[in-house]
C-alpha cells in the first residue's frame, strides 16, 4: 500500500464514499415518505426576469411552491402574481400576508420561507450583495443571475 495518496487513488476512494452517502440518503428518504418535502420559493424582484425564473422553478416536476413575493413596486408584484397564478395555480401559495412591497421587502420575503428554501434574487445588481448576504444568513439557497454586483466592493462582499 502506498504511503502517499495519488490523485487517482483519492478519486477512487472519494467516489466510493460519495456512492455510499448517496445510497444512504436514498434509503433514509424512503423511510420518511410522509414528510413534507415541498421546497418553498421566495421571489424577490417581480419584473420580467424574476417572473421568468419563478416560472422555470415552478415548471419542474419536483415539490416546489411559490411561498412569498417581494418587489419595490406593488403593481409589478401584482402583475407577476396574476401571470404566475394563471400558469401554476397549484404551485402558488402566496396569500396577501406574504406579498411584500418596498425596499426592505426582501427581508420579509426571506423570513417568510423556511431555512433550506430558495430565494430567487431578480433585483437590480446593485442590491444583490445585501440580498445574498441576508438570504445566506437565514439558511436559504439562492438563485441569482449575473451580474452579481456593480462594483468591486460589492463583489468582495459576495466573496
Amino acid at each position: 500500500m502506498p504511503t502517499s495518496t495519488t490523485r487517482r487513488r483519492f478519486f477512487q476512494q472519494s467516489g466510493g464514499a460519495l456512492t455510499a452517502a448517496t445510497l444512504a440518503a436514498a434509503i433514509s428518504t424512503r423511510a420518511f415518505a410522509g414528510e413534507d418535502n415541498t421546497i418553498p420559493i421566495a421571489l424577490i424582484g417581480c419584473g420580467g426576469r424574476g417572473s421568468g425564473a419563478a416560472a422555470n422553478a415552478l415548471s419542474t416536476n419536483g415539490p416546489a411552491k411559490l411561498a412569498a413575493m417581494a418587489d419595490a413596486f406593488a403593481e409589478r408584484l401584482d402583475a407577476s402574481r396574476r401571470a404566475l397564478a394563471k400558469q401554476f395555480a397549484d404551485k402558488m401559495d402566496v396569500p396577501p400576508e406574504r406579498q411584500f412591497v418596498g425596499l426592505d421587502a426582501y427581508r420579509q420575503a426571506i423570513d417568510a420561507i423556511t431555512p433550506g428554501g430558495v430565494a430567487i434574487l431578480a433585483t437590480p445588481p446593485a442590491f444583490r450583495p445585501a440580498h445574498l448576504e441576508y438570504a445566506v444568513s437565514k439558511g436559504c439557497h439562492v438563485f441569482m443571475e449575473k451580474s452579481f454586483a456593480v462594483d468591486v466592493p460589492g463583489v468582495r462582499r459576495l466573496l
